[in-house]
Order: C-alpha cells, then structure tokens, then sequence
C-alpha cells in the first residue's frame, strides 16, 4: 500500500481516477446474471466480494487539481460519461472535490460526453457555481448540438428548462490553452480511435457524416443556432475508411493523458517526443491484452511506454477479460520483475508477460477508480496504492 497524501498536504498535481473501464463499464450484467451452464467470468463475479473491488470499474474519467497561479488550486475534469454522476457521488466528497473550473472532452462517444448533463447538479440555481466551461473540439460540440440541442441553446429545453449552464470552448490539435486565467496550461492533441467507414469524407474529427458543420458557439454562453441534419445517410458511392479522430492532453509539462487511442500518428509522435524527458506521469489506453479496431492492447501499449519512457505510466480503459490482480503482475512483468516461478500465474498473467517480455524495463500498473497520483515539484510521482 502506498503512501496516504492528505488534501492540506497536496503536491502541486493530483490526479484522481474518477473511472478505468471501457464503455461498457465492469462489472457486465450478463456476467452478473449468467446462467449455471456459462464459463464464469471471474473478474466480474470478484466484484461481489471485497476483494475485487478494484474490478469495478467505470467510463474512463479523471479529476485534476493542479496549483495555478498564485498557488490556487484549479480542478479539471477530463471526460464526464455514462456514470460520471455515480462516479462523482462516490469519489468529490470523499477528497474534497466541489467547484469545477474546466471539463475538457476527449471525443463524442457516449463514455466521454454523455454524462454533460448530470453537471445541472453544479450550476442549477447556482448550487456549486454558476456555470461550467466546457472544452472540445469543433466536431464534438457539433455532435453535443446534434445529441443534446439544450446543452447548447436553451430554446431546445423542454418544461422549465432545468438543465446545465454552460460557456463552450473550441480547442484544436497542438494549440495550447489555458484555463480562464489559472496559468495551467493544456496542450490537445489528435490520436486515433478506430476507423470510420463513411460514403463521403467527415469533417476532421466527425463521427456523423450526415451532419452539416454547425456555427462556432457563442463563447459567452448565449444561445447559438444549431442546423438540421442535411438530407440524409444514403448513398450509393462505396464506403471510404478514415480514422475516428480523438484528443489527448499534455497537462502542465507534467501528465500525458491519453485514454482512447488505437493509433498515435506521426506528427504527435513528433510532439510528444519534444516533451519533457522523462515525463512524471503516462495515462495510457489498454483494452485488453490483444489489439482491438479502437483501443491498444497490452504490445501497443507497452511499445508505447518504452518510446515515451515516462516515470511512471498507469493504464486505463480496461475490459472484462483481465483481473486487476493480473494486470498488476504484467506489469511488474514489463519492468523485468517476473516471478521465476510461474506456475503461481494465471494463463492471462503468463500470456501477458510473454508478449512483453522483450525490451527495456519499464514503470507500468493498472489504474483503477478512486486511485489518486500525486507528482511533486521536483517531478517525484507517488499515488496510494502502489510502493
């Protein structure tokens, strides 16, 4: 067990876990409620006990509490999906978490972005903070138009209008940006998320080809027009395959966040190697052990870690089909302390570590909901579960 940092004892970054599961989140209903003749799922049904708790695992999400100018302490949260509500009554009481200064969304897929609207628990009559700023892409706020209109223009609400306030902003690929005027700084860049297979070319970043390009939003938070979806889907030229477009963050010089990713293109490649070396923190995606159309598995990653060669890197995004308890020891695996042993291992355990058994040693654990990772001044990384 790791070392315990009280909130008056905060280093500069903290970076709280919210959710480390794939969209569909663990443990699986049906896993759950499996009939007597189905294998068992072993990582699901240790959720009933408490010994899995770390099994639990929701959409991918994460709360920053970062030092900012004059010493204050700015909070943003990355991503807000299907259980960011769940998430947040569980964990922003228990570490002192209330105001949000930013959300910055990764992609427009439900796990990232369908959770804006539980944020009405923040700013409804003003009950935490009046209004929230929101960051994304253009063709994120064009999806956030098309999915949820009253997010954007209250004339959309129906009944009394009860819903969230708040004041959009456009970011793009490279551009760094600060928020409001915190000095904590945040630098998007464009990974790849799986593929497309559209009849016409999407505008950078779209997942509905269909949709015409909406005006940029009224940053001051006032209503802004939002256009119908042009004609529609069908056509007869053959599909074209095109990369589905996703961010990730490089925070403060301090944490490389990337949490969806199946391809990290070249140009960003070239960005992320012009980061400081080594970088404290790497959250990185990991489905599963085998590669997956929109997610790295463990090889992808693990090749990732030794190119980047963090402090310390913490994966997320995982599936049902490994343990927590497993992934802990690939990675010990990937950082050359493999049991002599391995008759103790499970054949996920000793798969894993046979994939990445060859290459330069490497800091790499599994994250997990509600772990909390500190890095000091000094680039010094220390989080609560691990020595």
């Amino acid at each position: 067990m790791g070392s315990i940092v009280s909130p008056s004892n905060v280093p500069p970054v903290e970076l709280l876990f919210l959710g480390t599961g794939t969209s569909s989140s663990i443990p699986h209903l049906d896993c759950l409620t499996a009939p007597p003749n189905r294998k068992p799922c072993l990582t699901c049904l240790s959720t009933l006990t408490p010994e899995g708790k770390k099994n639990i695992r929701r959409n991918t999400s994460a709360a920053l509490r970062i030092s900012g100018k004059d010493g204050k302490t700015t909070t943003v949260v990355i991503d807000v999906g299907k259980n960011f509500q769940a998430a947040a009554v569980e964990w922003f009481p228990k570490y002192g978490l209330r105001e949000i200064d930013a959300v910055i969304i990764t992609h427009a897929h439900a796990d990232a972005m369908n959770g804006l609207d539980d944020l009405r628990g923040w700013t409804l009559g003003g009950a935490i903070q009046t209004r929230i700023d929101v960051y994304v892409s253009q063709s994120t706020f064009c999806e956030v138009q098309r999915s949820f209109p009253y997010l954007v223009s209250r004339e959309f609400a129906s009944g009394g209008g009860d819903v969230p306030d708040f004041e959009w902003h456009i970011i793009e690929d490279k551009v760094p940006f600060e928020i409001k005027d915190t000095g904590v700084q945040i630098t998007p860049f464009i990974v790849h998320h799986g593929r497309l297979f559209t009849t016409d070319p999407p505008p950078a970043f779209a997942p509905t080809p269909c949709a015409t390009q909406p005006t940029t939003p009224n940053l001051s938070g006032k209503s802004s027009p939002v256009r119908p979806l042009s004609g529609t889907c069908r056509s007869n030229a053959p599909p074209k395959i095109h990369p589905y477009l996703c961010f990730g963050f490089l925070i403060q010089d301090t944490i490389i966040y990337i949490s969806d990713v199946s391809l990290i293109p070249d140009d960003t490649w070239a960005l992320l190697e012009l980061a400081k070396k080594p970088m404290p923190v790497l959250v990185l995606d990991c489905l599963r052990l085998r590669s997956h159309t929109s997610h790295m598995g463990i090889q992808e990653a693990v090749a990732t870690v030794r190119r980047l060669n963090p402090s310390r890197t913490y994966l997320t995004g995982f599936s049902h089909d490994i343990s927590h308890d497993e992934y802990v020891t690939i990675g010990k695996a990937a950082g050359g302390d493999e049991p002599k042993d391995t008759t103790h291992m499970s054949i996920m355990e000793r798969r894993g570590a046979e994939m990445i058994r060859e290459g330069k040693p490497v800091w790499i654990r599994p994250s997990h909901d509600g772990l909390r990772v500190f890095v000091s001044s000094d680039d010094s990384v220390l989080d609560e579960t691990y020595d």
